[in-house]
């Protein structure tokens, strides 16, 4: 059958095109990628491209003509098709279908009502769930091959595999395109980071650089707004993906009513769809605490954090995570009075204690007033600001800030997701799928990303998301090692690690060897002016494998690949040191610290 062109939506807010010019005619050949028509919407004039290549059998719809979102305007004869045959069966000019989208399409025919099956309990076990629960099926003819339900690094990321599949895919997303990551998360948050850490070159280390002045001038607002802006770009880049890939996808609250069926509400109203498989990735947000409730205004989480319209002279962060300790740097450097407050013994608690000793000490001399093994008792706002009662380890203390910010970690997403008829086993607020098979207990219906669970990153989510799609489609097998999960901390110095830390690699009894190595001693990051930090790995002392990685220092997210890599081939000290590393560069410490494990090392 002959491909076809069908309109695209170039906006969020098209639901039709004028074709203004055909850029090919009928009988010239046409490569994927190439322009082919220009389509005026509502609000420009865009270029259109083709995404097969082949001939131009049949322009359907001529220049000047309306036609609606996701219709075919033109045919093209792939190889083995005649021409001639397919421009003899076209439709009538100007006679196109119209798309069979749920944006634009009348509700199909209801399935035959299912079976009610009782709401599966949540229990209080981490076990997989029970056994996919056989369910009465729909009529075959679906309306998608899959719908994913959230469209952050998960779920754009499920669409797009499944599309690139050929699979009938249709996206709903609660917000916006690239979820909380990109919106509210990793990319906007490291936005505010690099501005933080601009301006704290400029104040602290400009003398050193030969550069001196005395008008430096901080705008809070703009380095906000940049952040803003980022995000923005890269949530309309998520469209354009869709639009290349021919996702259709529509922003709405979406339900799983029964197995294969999702309602959702958008602006348009209720409508409803049916889908062989259905993948929920709907994602986590920040929880509060027991006695201490987010307010929005002086009792924050990250999201407001982010849009805060003055900078505060004074901010306490409750929870020295990632996410804690990225604020306290940005705050800090901003010129605010900030303490982080940590119920565990040290900041990064899941890193390895080297790397959060030093961060700690790093904090401190920059005036960040850092409390460890501090439990928050009540945070007090019926002041001008907040008062924090702790109990310290000499003793209870109090804290006063303008805002307290409250990071101590996320809940899934599943409020109001599922209906009586899709009796989905949940799991402490998230949901209980079969490791690396993203099955729930119900059939048809799989999950992945933070909504089931930790380590709630967004990478984890993406190959989560395309492992599911694969395996749904029978295209792979993939797993993912969640022991070997790389992460991430953009505080300054940055933060990185695999796998196990030397204290956990002991306690399981691993006989280890570990090499480490100072970026004192590393001559770009002399360079640089970025001495502090290290690189320690831990190899297994009997065959040498990779058994964790640990980083910090200036740029070290960017190294953590190689080891990531390294690890997945099962590289051994003497493969990573034989590996001719560059000069100079910061990725010699890798090198160097190998070589201190093999006894080795040349610069130190």
């Amino acid at each position: 059958m002959p491909a076809e062109i069908t309109m695209p939506q170039l906006s969020d807010t098209m639901t039709e095109g004028t074709i203004v010019k055909w850029l090919k005619k009928e009988g010239e050949p046409v490569k994927a990628g190439e322009i082919v028509a220009e389509v005026e919407t509502d609000k420009a004039t865009m270029e259109m491209e083709s995404f097969e290549s082949g001939t131009m059998a049949a322009i359907l719809i001529p220049a000047g003509q309306k036609a609606p979102v996701g219709a075919a305007i033109a045919l093209l004869a792939k190889a083995g098709e005649k021409v001639e045959d397919i421009k003899k069966s076209k439709p009538a000019s100007g006679a196109a279908p119209s798309p069979a989208s749920p944006a634009t399409a009348p509700t199909p025919p209801k399935a035959p009502a299912p079976q009610r099956i009782p709401p599966t309990p949540v229990t209080a076990t981490a076990s997989a769930p029970k056994p996919q629960t056989p369910s009465p099926r729909p009529p075959a003819n679906y309306n998608y091959d899959l719908i994913v339900i959230g469209g952050g690094p998960a779920g754009y990321a499920a669409a797009i595999r499944a599309a690139q599949l050929k699979k009938r895919v249709f996206c709903i997303e609660k917000e916006n395109l690239g979820g909380t990551c990109l919106n509210w998360g990793c990319i906007p948050t490291k936005a505010l980071v690099d501005s933080g850490a601009f301006v704290r070159k400029l104040r602290d280390d400009a003398a050193e650089w030969g550069v001196t002045f005395d008008n430096l001038k901080v705008d809070f607002g703009k380095s906000i707004s940049r952040s803003r802006e980022i995000a923005g770009k890269l949530n309309r880049g998520i469209g354009t993906l869709f639009k290349k890939y021919q996702v259709k996808h529509e922003i709405a609250t979406a339900k799983v009513v029964a197995p294969h069926k999702v309602e959702w509400i958008g602006a348009d109203g209720k409508k409803d769809a049916t889908a062989q498989n259905i993948l929920v990735c709907t994602g986590a947000r920040a929880r509060d605490l027991p006695n201490i409730k987010y307010d929005g205004k002086k009792i924050i989480s990250s999201r407001e954090a982010m849009v805060l319209a003055q900078r505060p002279a004074r901010v306490a962060i409750i929870g020295a995570g990632a996410i804690g300790c990225e604020f306290a740097d940005f705050y800090s450097a901003m010129g605010s009075e900030v303490t982080i407050i940590e119920m565990l013994d040290h900041l990064l608690p899941i890193e390895d204690e080297d790397c959060s000793i030093l961060l700690e000490r790093l904090f401190a001399k920059r005036g960040i007033k850092v409390l460890t093994k501090t439990k928050t008792d009540s945070v007090d706002t019926s002041g001008d600001g907040v008062k924090l009662k702790l109990t310290t380890p000499t003793g209870p203390e109090t804290v006063a800030a303008d805002v307290c910010l409250l990071a101590v970690g996320v809940t899934g997403n599943i409020d109001g997701l599922f209906g009586p008829d899709a009796p989905v086993e949940l799991f402490k607020n998230h949901i209980k799928v079969v490791p690396n098979e993203f099955k729930t207990n119900v059939e048809g219906i799989y999950a992945a990303g933070d909504v089931i669970g930790p380590p709630w990153l967004a990478h984890v989510a993406h190959h989560e998301a395309v492992y599911a799609v694969e395996k749904i489609f029978g295209v792979s097998d993939h797993h993912i090692n969640y022991d070997m999960i790389p992460g991430c901390t953009y505080t300054h110095p940055q933060v990185a690690s695999i796998g196990l830390t030397e204290k956990k690699a002991r306690e399981k009894g691993l006989q280890i060897k570990i090499g480490k190595f100072p970026f004192s001693a590393s001559g770009r990051a002399m360079a640089a002016g970025e001495t502090a930090g290290f690189v320690k790995l831990i190899f297994d002392a009997k065959y040498g494998g990779l058994v964790g990685a640990h980083m910090i220092g200036e740029d070290v997210t960017e190294l953590l690949a190689e080891l990531v890599v390294a690890q997945k081939l099962e590289a051994t000290e003497s493969e990573i040191i034989e590996a001719m590393h560059p000069h100079p560069t910061l990725s010699e410490a890798l090198m160097e610290a190998a070589g201190v494990a093999d006894g080795r090392a040349i610069h130190i």
